[in-house]
């Protein structure tokens, strides 16, 4: 379930991320004005929630908050340096992201 939570916390850090004034533009570019992303960052923030979920369900106690803990930075840092040098590589993630999320249970 380690990657499952991995992406639920990068789509969710990219939903903080595109919730800021100064990063929506970069990240969503043209779509930055559509109505159903008026709010991303209440979605990334119940993304956040819902992967620490998944995470103490999904293992022990401590050692699922220690990797939920440690995978927050690591996500954050792929959309970080994204926005910092290429911003089209955090949008070109977010389908990897989806992707490791479904198929997590599968693996």
């Amino acid at each position: 379930m380690t990657m499952a939570v991995a992406g639920l916390l990068y789509l969710g850090m990219f939903a903080l991320a595109a919730g800021m004034s100064r990063h929506a533009d970069p990240l969503l570019g043209a779509r930055a004005r559509h109505a159903a992303l008026r709010h991303p960052a209440r979605y990334g923030w119940a993304l956040v929630a819902f992967s620490f979920l998944i995470a103490c369900l999904a293992g022990d106690g401590g050692r699922a908050l220690v990797l939920w803990f440690g995978l927050i930075p690591f996500a954050s840092a792929i959309i970080l340096l994204g926005l910092s040098y290429r911003p089209a590589v955090p949008r070109a993630m977010v389908p990897v992201a989806m992707l490791m999320v479904l198929l997590a249970p599968l693996i």
